[in-house]
C-alpha cells in the first residue's frame, strides 16, 4: 500500500512540475517564433523581449493577442532606445495549429537606419564641469543615439546634484534629430539654483519611542549641507531597528526668504511594543509541538528587548529568556543575552541542560555580520544507550565562539535569490575551566538562483569538524555531528546517516559533510508547489576516517504549501545506496524550507 501511494504521488508531483495547471492545457502553445529582416540582432536577442517566447521542455508559453501586441511594442522601442529611431514592424504572421495545439509567428521588421550623435552640450553648471557631467552619459560623438542614456545621465546628474545639497535643482535636455543625415545633438540645460543646509530636523510620530533612540540613527544632524545619500541610508537604519512600521525622511522648505534653508521632517509609525505569540505545529520528529512566547521590542521606549517563551513536543521542552540592547556603551555593538534550560530526547540518549550564551555582534557593510559569543552551560545526558560513555554523564561546557557572517537573501524564510555564508570557530575548555576541551569549526554556504518565474535553484552546503584538546577525552554525545532527517539527507531516519552501533544507535562523529546538491523549487498552482532534491553527505568519526566512498547519496521529490502561517512541507526521499538493513526510502512532513 505505501509503495502505490509513493508511486501515486511521485507521479502526480512531477506531472505538475514538468507541465503547468490543466486549465492552461486548452489554450494553444506559442510553437516557433522567427523574423525576417532583422540584421542588427539575432531572433535570439529579439525573443528575450517577448513573453510570447517559444515552448520548452521546462517552461510553457501560451499565446495571447493582446500580449504579442505588446511584444512588437516593447521590441520597437529596444530599436528605437538603440539609435533605430525608424523601425518597424509592417508585417506580422500568426499561424494556429489546431491539431498540434500551439501557435507559430513570423513578425517582418525594417530596421531603419542608425542615427548617431553629432554633438552633446550642457549649459548652466557651475558646482561641475562639463567633463564631470558629460560622463555619466555615456555617449560621445559618433555613437549611435541611445536615449536610455540620456535618461540614465540625467538621473546620474541630478543625484550628484542632490547628494551635494542641491536638491532642487533640475536639468532639462533640447534634443535635435535630422532625418535626414541621421544625426542627433543633445543639449542640457541646467538650473542648479543653491545648496540647501539642514535648518532643524523634526520627529513626528512618536508615543514610546525615545527621541535619542532615533536621533542615534541618523546621518546628519542641523547645520550640515543635506547629503541625499545620507537620508537614504538614515530611512533604512531606522526602519531595520523593527521600531517602526513605517519611516519617511524628507526635507521641507522653511520660508521662501531664505531658500536655502531646510528642515528635515522623520515621519514615524510606531510598530506594537510588545507581542504575545501562541502557535502550534506537526513534525515527523518532533510530532506536535507549541510555542507561547511573551516580547517586548521596545523597553520603555529605549529600543531594548526582553521577552520569555515555553515550548514542547514530544521530544523538547523549553523554557527561555532573552535581552537585547541595540546600542552598547554607546556604540553601535549590539549585546544579547539568552538563557535557557531545555530537556531533548534523543536517539541514544536524554539531554538536560541549562545555562546562557551572551553574543557582541555588530554588522559591516550592511551584509557582514560578526559576533564574539561567552557559552556557559551545564547538562546531564542520562538513559545513555552507547556503550562508549557512562549511563549517566555530565558535561560542562565554557566556551568562546566566534562568528561571521554574510547574508544577501531576499526573504530569510523561503528566498528566491541570494545567498548565505557563515563561518563559525568555538574553543571551549582550556583556560576557561570545564569539563570537556574542544574545538570546532562549521562552514555554511546556501544559494538561490531564479531560474525563471516560476522556479528557483536552492543548493547549502555544511561542513564541520571537531576535535579533543585532550587526548583519549571523548566529545560528549550531544555536541558531536549528525545527519539525517527531514533538513540534511533526506533518504534516512533522523540522525542515522552516519556512524552506527551494533543495534543501530547513532554514534554521531567529529566531521560531517552535508550538501543539500540541488532542490529545484516550481510554483504549481497559487499557494502549491513542488521540489525535487538530491542530497549527499555523511558523518565521519574523525576527519581522517574521511572517504569518497562513504558519501551517501539520497534524491526524492516533494509538495510545498505557502500558508500565511508558514510554509507546509512534504518531503519523500529515497536512500540511492542502500545499505544492509536500511530502509529504502522516508517520508518527512514539516513547517519550512528545507534549508
Amino acid at each position: 500500500m505505501k509503495k502505490i501511494v509513493l508511486i501515486t504521488l511521485s507521479t502526480a508531483l512531477l506531472f505538475l512540475i514538468l507541465y503547468p495547471s490543466v486549465q492552461a492545457k486548452s489554450k494553444l502553445k506559442v510553437g516557433n517564433v522567427s523574423f525576417e529582416g532583422n540584421q542588427i540582432y539575432d531572433d535570439a536577442r529579439l525573443i528575450k523581449l517577448m513573453l510570447s517566447r517559444p515552448s520548452s521542455f521546462m517552461h510553457k508559453s501560451y499565446f495571447f493577442p493582446e500580449i504579442l501586441e505588446t511584444d512588437i511594442e516593447n521590441i520597437l522601442n529596444f530599436y528605437h532606445q538603440n539609435g533605430y529611431l525608424e523601425a518597424s514592424v509592417p508585417e506580422k504572421t500568426v499561424i494556429a495549429d489546431t491539431a498540434q495545439n500551439k501557435v507559430d509567428i513570423h513578425l517582418s521588421l525594417n530596421e531603419g537606419e542608425l542615427t548617431r550623435v553629432e554633438g552633446l552640450s550642457i549649459f548652466g553648471n557651475y558646482a561641475f564641469d562639463d567633463s564631470t557631467l558629460l560622463a555619466f552619459v555615456n555617449l560621445k560623438k559618433g555613437d549611435p543615439f541611445r536615449r536610455i542614456n540620456i535618461q540614465d545621465g540625467m538621473l546620474a546628474m541630478i543625484s550628484l546634484y542632490a547628494e551635494h545639497g542641491y536638491l532642487d535643482a533640475t536639468i532639462k535636455p533640447d534634443i535635435r534629430i535630422n532625418s535626414e543625415t541621421h544625426l542627433a545633438v543633445v543639449d542640457f540645460t541646467v538650473t542648479e539654483k543653491v545648496p540647501a543646509a539642514i535648518s532643524s530636523i523634526t520627529i513626528e510620530g512618536l508615543k514610546e519611542t525615545r527621541p535619542n533612540v532615533v536621533m542615534r540613527e541618523l546621518l546628519f544632524k542641523e547645520g550640515e549641507v543635506i547629503h541625499y545619500s545620507a537620508l537614504l541610508k538614515s530611512q533604512r537604519r531606522l526602519y531595520m531597528t523593527g521600531l517602526f512600521e513605517s519611516v519617511f525622511i524628507r526635507p521641507v522648505s522653511t520660508s521662501d526668504i531664505d531658500p536655502a534653508g531646510k528642515d528635515i521632517l522623520i515621519d514615524l509609525n510606531e510598530s506594537i511594543p510588545s507581542e504575545f505569540n501562541a502557535s502550534v505545529g506537526f513534525g515527523s520528529v518532533d510530532k506536535v509541538r507549541g510555542r507561547v512566547e511573551l516580547l517586548t521590542t521596545n523597553l520603555a521606549g529605549t529600543a531594548r528587548k526582553a521577552g520569555g517563551a515555553i515550548s514542547g513536543s514530544f521530544i523538547r521542552r523549553a523554557a527561555e529568556a532573552s535581552f537585547t540592547e541595540p546600542y552598547t556603551l554607546g556604540t553601535r555593538w549590539r549585546t544579547d543575552v539568552n538563557m535557557m534550560l531545555e530537556y531533548l530526547i534523543e536517539p541514544g540518549y536524554n539531554f538536560l541542560r541549562y545555562g546562557g550564551r551572551m553574543t557582541f555582534g555588530h554588522y559591516f557593510a550592511e551584509k557582514f555580520f560578526i559576533t564574539v559569543s561567552y557559552r556557559h552551560e551545564d547538562s546531564r545526558l542520562s538513559h545513555i544507550e552507547t556503550l562508549e560513555q557512562p549511563k549517566d554523564f555530565k558535561p560542562k561546557i565554557r566556551s568562546f565562539i566566534f562568528s561571521i557572517s554574510r547574508d544577501t537573501r531576499d526573504n530569510l524564510f523561503n528566498p528566491l535569490r541570494g545567498t548565505y555564508s557563515e563561518w563559525t570557530s568555538e574553543v571551549a575548555g582550556t583556560f576557561l575551566q570545564g569539563t570537556n576541551s574542544f574545538a570546532r569549526s562549521i562552514v555554511r554556504f546556501k544559494i538561490f538562483y531564479p531560474f525563471n518565474r516560476e522556479t528557483v535553484l536552492a543548493s547549502a552546503l555544511e561542513i564541520g569538524w571537531i576535535d579533543n584538546f585532550r587526548s583519549g577525552e571523548e566529545i560528549p554525545l550531544n555536541e558531536r555531528f549528525y545527519a539525517g532527517g527531514p533538513n540534511t539527507i533526506r533518504g534516512f531516519g533522523y540522525q542515522l546517516a552516519g556512524p552506527l552501533q551494533y543495534d543501530g544507535v547513532p554514534l554521531g562523529g567529529n566531521f560531517k559533510i552535508v550538501w543539500n546538491l540541488v532542490e529545484v523549487r516550481r510554483t504549481l498552482y497559487k499557494i502549491f508547489g513542488g521540489v525535487i532534491f538530491v542530497d549527499i553527505g555523511n558523518v565521519w568519526s574523525e576527519a581522517k576516517d574521511f572517504s569518497f566512498g562513504d558519501i551517501r547519496p539520497a534524491a526524492g521529490a516533494g509538495i510545498r504549501i505557502n500558508t500565511p502561517l508558514g510554509i507546509v512541507r512534504l518531503d519523500y526521499g529515497a536512500n540511492l545506496d542502500r545499505r544492509g538493513s536500511e530502509p529504502r526510502d522516508k517520508i518527512f512532513f514539516s513547517m519550512g524550507q528545507a534549508f
